[in-house]
């Protein structure tokens, strides 16, 4: 009897310590990710958007050396939660993803889950797939507008990486929407750019619960089943996303 609440609190102890190097070793792991993406946002970041400003930067370099920030940047951002997780991607498509790679292509993604930008990038990232080597393409994002104000990562998507912030106002993110497209397409940047119109993460909290209800009657009334897995898309803004794909590429519908 004795033996055994020996063992009982020794369990008890370890997986304590192992709770608080896990915790530990999450802020360090953050820090990180913003000490490393602040130098690049101060040292890179501003002066490549100064010298464009005073026109050292015609519109196409500026695109092509934030390209060049974005591929240094982001093994540096990937690889160590990645490599150290254990993180294995499985595709079940690996020619789609090869075309969404080699050109711009819109992507129609859930949102289950607060990482799951990490594997877009990655995927745009890489050049090798299942052993086949292919395209790196920009990866970008359309975002909840308020993230653009989040101090140093917020920053970067903002400045550097050039995602689009919307409001869920069409009358306000439609010139949003429509610029920043052009802005790309003017100097000939590829992007594979991820959208998630179901809009939010789920928690199940009581303020999730009913917006998935509102979500099954706005079903209801338009002649659908309602939804049990899925919120509906935000139809008027992807509309207006189309045009990343005006001059070829694909449209898909993927899950991550």
């Amino acid at each position: 009897m004795i033996k055994k609440e020996s063992r009982q609190v020794s369990t008890a102890t370890f997986r304590w310590i192992r709770s608080i190097f896990v915790i530990l070793w999450c802020h360090f792991s953050v820090s990180l990710l913003c000490f490393n993406v602040l130098f690049d946002l101060v040292f890179f970041g501003i002066p490549f958007h100064f010298f464009r400003w005073i026109g050292a930067f015609s519109e196409e370099k500026f695109a092509c050396y934030i390209n060049k920030l974005i591929n240094w940047t982001t093994p540096i951002v990937l690889s160590t939660p990645m490599v150290f997780s254990g993180t294995n991607i499985y595709c079940n498509n690996i020619d789609l993803l090869f075309e969404s790679k080699s050109d711009n292509s819109l992507l129609l993604a859930n949102h289950g889950s607060r990482i799951d930008w990490m594997v877009g990038m990655f995927c745009g990232y890489t050049t090798d797939v299942g052993g086949k080597s292919c395209a790196r393409n920009r990866v970008g994002f359309v975002c909840e507008g308020i993230l653009q104000f989040m101090p140093i990562v917020g920053w970067y998507r903002k400045f550097i990486n050039n995602d689009i912030f919307v409001w869920r106002s069409f009358r306000q993110d439609k010139p949003t929407i429509e610029n920043n497209i052009a802005q790309f397409h003017r100097v000939g940047a590829k992007r594979m750019l991820f959208l998630s119109p179901e809009g939010v993460i789920v928690d199940f909290s009581e303020q999730d619960k009913e917006y998935i209800k509102s979500c099954q009657k706005f079903c209801v009334s338009q002649g659908y089943n309602a939804f049990d897995y899925v919120l509906t898309p935000r139809y008027k803004g992807t509309s207006c996303l189309a045009n990343q794909v005006v001059s070829g590429g694909p449209i898909v519908s993927i899950c991550v």
